[in-house]
């Protein structure tokens, strides 16, 4: 589900920057920036509850918490880029 939710605030992006381009003007947040924030941190509930569990069976769980680790990284690198 966390990886869903990151893909989702990546399209999201993706998509303002097909619509506006780099340069866009700067504007108040309005629904999409709120959907985003709402999945990004709602995320770490779901993380916490995966990896707090799993501490035997980490080599299981490690691969997904790369794969959602970096997606976060993604997305809020493309953020502070794009500010």
């Amino acid at each position: 589900m966390p990886i869903i939710m990151s893909a989702i605030v990546l399209v999201t992006v993706g998509f303002d920057l097909w619509k506006h381009g780099l340069h866009a003007l700067h504007h108040d947040e309005g629904t999409a920036d709120h959907i985003a924030m709402l999945l990004m941190f709602g995320q770490i509930p779901i993380m916490f509850w995966f990896a707090a569990p799993g501490r035997h069976r980490a080599r299981r769980i490690l691969p997904t918490l790369a794969i959602q680790l970096s997606l976060w990284a993604i997305t809020f690198a493309s953020a502070v880029a794009l500010t």
